[in-house]
C-alpha cells in the first residue's frame, strides 16, 4: 500500500469546507498569521462563491497542499492595488520544516509569472520569522521597507516589507 504525498494544487471551490476548517486552525498555531477577521460568519456557499470568483481572477490565486484529501497549507495571492498582489502562506505546525512553505511559495510565484497579469508580488514578514525572511530573499523579494506590524495574539512586533518583481511569460515568445 502507497504512502499519501501532499500535493500542491490550486484551490477549487470544493475546498470551501476544508479552507473555512483550515483557516482558524493556521490563526492558533502561529503568531505570524492572521485571516480575516470575519472568517466565522462566512458560510460554505459564500466561502465556495468565493473561491470561484477568486480562481477565476488574473491578479488572484490561491493554492493549498493537500495531504491525504486534507488541506494542511496554504498560499494566497490578493491583489491589493493595481498590477500588485500581497502573498502570504502558511503550514500547520506538524508539516512546518518539510518544505511546504518553499513549494506553495515557488508554485504561487510561478502563476504570477507565467498566468497572471501581476507586475509586482509583495509580503510583510515579520523579523521573528527568520526562516520565512531567508526564504524570500532566497527566491528574489527584496526589503523594501522597516515596519512593525500586530500580530495574531495582538502584539505589534517588528517587521520588513519585501518586493519582487514578476516578468511575464510572452506568448508571442512560446515555441511549439
Amino acid at each position: 500500500m502507497s504512502e499519501a504525498t501532499v500535493d500542491i494544487r490550486p484551490a477549487t471551490k470544493a475546498d470551501a469546507a476544508a479552507l473555512l476548517t483550515l483557516l482558524p486552525q493556521l490563526q492558533k498555531e502561529s503568531t505570524t498569521f492572521t485571516a480575516e477577521p470575519r472568517l466565522g460568519d462566512v458560510t460554505l456557499a459564500d466561502e465556495a462563491a468565493q473561491l470561484e470568483v477568486l480562481m477565476a481572477s488574473s491578479q488572484n490565486h490561491l493554492m493549498v497542499a493537500d495531504y491525504g484529501n486534507q488541506l494542511i497549507g496554504l498560499a494566497s495571492v490578493f491583489a491589493t492595488g493595481p498590477n500588485v498582489a500581497e502573498i502570504g502562506v502558511a503550514v500547520l505546525k506538524p508539516y512546518w520544516n518539510e518544505g511546504l512553505g518553499s513549494a506553495l511559495m515557488e508554485e504561487s510565484l510561478y502563476w504570477a509569472k507565467t498566468v497572471s497579469t501581476l507586475q509586482e508580488i509583495v509580503l510583510t514578514v515579520q523579523l521573528e520569522n527568520t526562516y520565512a525572511k531567508r526564504l524570500y530573499r532566497n527566491l528574489g523579494f527584496k526589503v523594501t521597507e522597516s515596519t512593525t506590524v500586530e500580530n495574531a495574539v495582538g502584539d505589534m512586533v517588528p517587521a520588513q516589507k519585501m518586493t519582487l518583481a514578476v516578468r511575464h511569460h510572452d506568448r508571442a515568445d512560446t515555441v511549439d
